[in-house]
């Protein structure tokens, strides 16, 4: 019966998704942005050819050139199928497949001729689809906690999406709005996540104040080794396109909103795992309560600190081939700035997450103590 239930769920949860997916597809198309692009659906496509330069003494990239037939999907004047011929520089472009959807764009040369190119897929109502399958087999197979700890990440992204970073980008500081976010999204997710009301207050000291240690930490680390904030591509173009932007406090508000999750997550185990012990024996001693907090963070301490680090070289490995295949020395690798900023990231959130467990831990213990005091 049990095995049936879940079948039932997982193919619920599917069903929801895929009628999503095409809703997505429908309202997007509809509401597609027409003098930007088109979103068609590639229906033949013949090889490429590689366009013969104009002045083969000179030299230039290689370009290369095929003909689509397209049906167009958004809204437009003129034929819904259309035969044209694309150019896109050599390794430049995806591998056009037939049946699927892709957004055409076009440029309008003086003497009226167009050139067409494939500009990117249309993944649009695959993303929704998929995050909505997600979804909803966590609230089908978790129930309500699935639902709240969704509404959790639901509130965060939210804070950091249209609070945190449009301020930023008018100029408020960085840190002060990283902080005041922690804050927010801390607060929120322990009210959605921890169950035993009395304790949420200590799941919330313990890990603002894992955050804030690895904030200092990662605060030393930035001003010890004259960071700025400038290594990799995006930095230098944000910086270019918002002169007035301090990017050390950007690089410091990502070491706080990097390693909020991680110690969430820590500080919620701790303090969920000491309250269950405490209902178990509600005369539990002090000190053996405080040990069984630490050995328990402990434990949990080796599984999110592989998690933490691994989770930062992931989203720089790129960069670190990159530097590796150039056949630059450790000493050269430790010295770059991308890579100090990346370490940062990674050890102030190590140190946050180290942190956080005596300081639930203790929070946990006083709070019981005056408990018990009072009763």
């Amino acid at each position: 019966m049990k095995t049936k239930n879940f079948v039932l769920k997982i193919v619920l949860a599917l069903v929801i998704a895929f009628i999503f997916y095409y809703v997505v597809k429908d309202f997007t198309i509809k509401n597609w942005n027409t003098d930007e692009s088109l979103i068609v659906k590639v229906i033949e496509a013949a090889p490429e050819k590689i366009i013969p330069p104009v002045d083969e003494t000179e030299e230039t990239y290689e370009m290369l050139e095929r003909d689509l037939v397209v049906k167009i999907l958004s809204k437009h004047d003129g034929e819904n199928i259309l035969t044209i011929k694309t150019v896109r520089l050599s390794g430049s472009a995806l591998e056009i497949v037939p049946g699927r959807d892709y957004l055409l764009v076009w440029d309008m040369f003086s003497d009226g001729r167009v050139q067409y190119s494939i500009a990117d897929s249309f993944r649009v109502p695959s993303v929704a689809g998929i995050i909505m399958g997600v979804c909803t087999m966590l609230i089908a197979l978790t129930g309500y906690r699935g639902l709240f700890a969704l509404l959790g990440l639901g509130a965060s992204i939210a804070v950091l999406i249209f609070t945190m970073i449009p301020l930023i980008t008018n100029g408020w500081p960085p840190v002060i709005l990283a902080l005041c976010s922690v804050l927010i999204i801390s607060t929120v997710t322990i009210l959605c996540v921890v169950h035993h009301v009395r304790y949420m207050l200590v799941s919330l000291l313990g890990s603002l104040g894992g955050v804030l240690c690895g904030f200092l930490c990662g605060a030393f680390m930035v001003y010890m080794w004259q960071l700025s904030g400038l290594a990799g591509e995006g930095a230098a173009l944000l910086a270019s396109t918002l002169p007035s932007l301090n990017m050390q406090g950007v690089l410091l508000s990502s070491v706080l909103i990097g390693s909020i999750g991680a110690v969430l997550d820590v500080g919620v185990s701790v303090t969920a795992s000491m309250s269950e012990l405490v209902d178990y024996d509600p005369d539990i001693h002090l000190d053996r309560l405080l040990l069984a907090g630490l050995n328990v963070g402990s434990e949990v301490l080796g599984s999110m600190i592989n998690t933490l680090i691994l989770a930062y070289m992931g989203s720089s490995l790129p960069m670190a081939i990159l530097i590796c295949s150039a056949g630059v020395e450790l000493s050269g690798i430790l010295n770059d700035p991308y890579i100090a900023q990346e370490i940062v990231q990674s050890l102030a959130g190590t140190l946050g997450l180290l942190f956080t467990i005596p300081t639930t831990a203790f929070c946990f213990v006083f709070q019981e103590a005056v408990r018990r005091k009072n009763d």
